[in-house]
């Protein structure tokens, strides 16, 4: 009887905090972390001094989106090398599967692409529909990253899970560079 009594006044007194809690403790648990603000802003100083006081260059926002994906995708170079220097891991994907590579590749950012790699960034990576790197480079008709992935060892016959290849993916891009290209690289 005593314990019954214990529990329910735990679970009173649970229950009263959980409906008294004030509104922003669950807004700042759902907002992105500071080091995710500075990189979406651009801002090198402010990140830099984050990293250096112990935020963790992985930590992700509700998307997936780690701080290095998102400097990818903005094109910062200069971000995406203090990420890496600071620890944060090239081939982590978000919730499609797609890593920081996916993102340079279909942005034709060679030195990036050669950044992610050297960084461990894995050039044949597939999403969750089987695409790889050389896939979203061929889709955009990027020439440069199209011979940056072949040169790190990316696989041009690779088929995603509807059985198009990166050929059949510059082929949809109607760039006759990359189509080229393709083609040198599997020998046709």
């Amino acid at each position: 009887m005593r314990i019954r009594s214990l529990m329910a006044a735990a679970a009173a007194a649970l229950l009263i905090a959980l409906t008294t809690s004030p509104v922003r403790a669950e807004i700042s648990l759902l907002s992105p972390p500071d080091l995710l603000l500075a990189v979406e802003s651009g801002d090198l100083e402010k990140a830099r001094t984050l990293l250096g006081h112990g935020s963790k260059p992985d930590a992700a926002d509700a998307r997936g989106m780690t701080p290095l994906a998102l400097a990818v995708r903005a094109g910062n170079a200069e971000m995406v090398d203090l990420l890496l220097k600071s620890g944060a891991h090239a081939a982590l994907l978000d919730k499609n599967g797609d890593s920081p590579l996916h993102w340079a590749a279909e942005a034709g950012d060679a030195a990036t692409i050669r950044l992610l790699i050297a960084a461990n960034g894995k050039v044949n990576q597939e999403d969750h529909q089987g695409r790889t790197p050389l896939m979203f480079a061929a889709r955009a008709g990027k020439v440069e990253a199209i011979d940056a992935l072949i040169k790190a060892g990316a696989i041009v016959d690779k088929s995603d899970f509807t059985g198009r290849d990166a050929l059949a993916w510059a082929s949809e891009s109607r760039n006759p560079q990359a189509t080229a290209a393709l083609r040198r690289a599997a020998g046709h």
